[in-house]
């Protein structure tokens, strides 16, 4: 790895801490109880309806994204990518899956953490293959292995 931080390196740690941070600030607002169920809690009044298992996911992903963005570029890169898929997968799930998909806080199609989900994953996954491109631009500009 060259000494120059890839894009993902440098923008995955902000992810990161958001994601631990709306995890934390779920838990402080639902606790631990009906850990499956979705509750009337929204956080911050945002809209996005949470549950005690949703901000675990939300924790633990936030953790994986700030470990992977200390790795090498490539596997800082793949982990960008995979998160992105995930996220991607999870708004499918809830848009074509059953109306109360509740294990992943969800009411249904029109849910607006289904959209929050298509836009993670969105934006995890092009933050991911821009990173890679310039990664690769930068290898072929400079002669060292990307």
């Amino acid at each position: 790895m060259s000494g120059e931080s890839s894009l993902a390196q440098k923008v995955m740690p902000l992810f990161g801490l958001l994601y631990v941070g709306i995890g934390i600030v779920g838990l402080a607002v639902t606790g631990f109880g009906s850990f499956l169920q979705n509750t009337d809690d929204y956080i911050l009044l945002s809209g996005l309806s949470v549950n005690p298992f949703h901000n675990i996911v939300h924790i633990a992903i936030g953790g994986f994204l700030l470990i992977m963005a200390f790795q090498s570029t490539s596997i800082a890169e793949g982990g960008c990518l995979g998160v992105g898929i995930f996220y991607i997968a999870a708004f499918v799930i809830g848009f074509v899956g059953p109306t109360n998909l509740t294990i992943i806080g969800m009411e249904g199609r029109g849910d607006l953490e289904n959209f929050n989900h298509l836009l993670n994953g969105v934006l995890l996954l092009g933050l991911g293959l821009a990173s890679s491109a310039a990664t690769d631009a930068r290898a072929r500009r400079t002669g060292l292995p990307a």
